[in-house]
């Protein structure tokens, strides 16, 4: 199987573990393009299962399923869970290790092709909580928390595995050097924690770097409104890829001019001669606010 890596397929290389047998019964290839790394330990599921699901009258939809060994530990605790899976070559080894669940939708597809503000899971399930979770690919990771988080969210928690460096990027306050749009974000829409550390060794094959497990509780309300939102993601998109710029000068073009802009801050004692890092979240939403009259008619053009 070694000579498969250069064709973007893992090294098999097993432990003795039940599903290493799965694998290996069906001939799976963990493909390195789709990011597929699988926890395998019951014990480490289970735990992070429990905090993403904390009581069995939740729905889960989880993102990135595989070969469903963390979807069995959710379906164990879940009233009922969603799980989408790109790799349909999956497909065997899905229903061999999953089929005594009656709580199980699968879904195969792309993630970021399903709702992912959750929404449409809210016409269905006008009261239940629900979560998106999942041990999410590190290739497309910031995008479906943007996708989650952008849009307004039905969700009251999302409970993700992603890569150590960027759960903390996730969770780092406003001032630090990594704070960015995705904090930004996170930190807007809800409280954000980093639970715990995930070794590289806990998934088959091992990544290059460890996870972490964070948990977003999602605030039941949002300062601003739904067309203000539009403004700030505009904002904040201009803002952080320009991010060694001040905001005065990132943000002139969306203004007419600097002088504009400059007044507008003054008026709500917003520093724009400060780099986007250091704005506050309650400093982006006065901007937003004071913004929008003089932005939203060129983003609904």
């Amino acid at each position: 199987m070694g000579s498969q890596e250069n064709e973007g397929v893992y090294p098999q290389v097993m432990k003795n573990t039940s599903y290493s047998q799965i694998i290996r019964k069906y001939g799976v290839r963990l493909k390195k393009r789709l990011g597929q790394h699988f926890m395998t330990d019951p014990k480490l599921l289970s735990a992070i299962a429990a905090t993403m699901v904390p009581a069995d009258d939740w729905v889960a939809v989880e993102v990135g399923a595989g070969l469903g060994t963390l979807t069995k530990q959710l379906c164990s605790r879940a009233r009922w869970v969603y799980a989408l899976e790109i790799d349909k070559e999956l497909e065997p080894a899905v229903s061999d290790n999953l089929a005594c669940f009656s709580n199980l939708t699968w879904i195969w597809g792309d993630a970021l092709k399903f709702d992912l503000s959750g929404q449409t899971l809210r016409q269905t399930y006008p009261a239940a909580p629900l979560v998106l979770c999942g041990n999410v690919p590190y290739y497309v990771t910031s995008e479906i928390v943007y996708s989650a988080l952008v849009g307004r969210p039905a969700w009251n928690r999302l409970a993700f595995v992603v890569q150590d460096e960027l759960g903390r990027r996730m969770a780092e306050p406003p001032g630090s050097r990594e704070f960015g749009r995705l904090s930004l974000w996170c930190q807007y829409r809800a409280k954000v924690k980093v639970e715990r550390k995930i070794p590289k060794g806990a998934f088959l094959p091992p990544p290059k770097v460890d996870s972490c497990l964070v948990t977003m509780e999602v605030y039941d309300e949002f300062p601003l409104n739904e067309e203000e939102e539009l403004v700030l993601d505009e904002i904040s998109r201009k803002a952080f890829s320009q991010r060694r710029k001040t905001l005065l000068n990132s943000l002139a073009p969306l203004f007419g001019s600097k002088r504009k802009l400059f007044e507008l801050g003054d008026e709500h004692g917003v520093d724009l001669s400060k780099r986007p890092e250091d704005l506050t979240i309650d400093e982006y939403v006065t901007l937003a606010r004071a913004a929008t009259p003089h932005i939203l008619p060129d983003l609904q053009a």
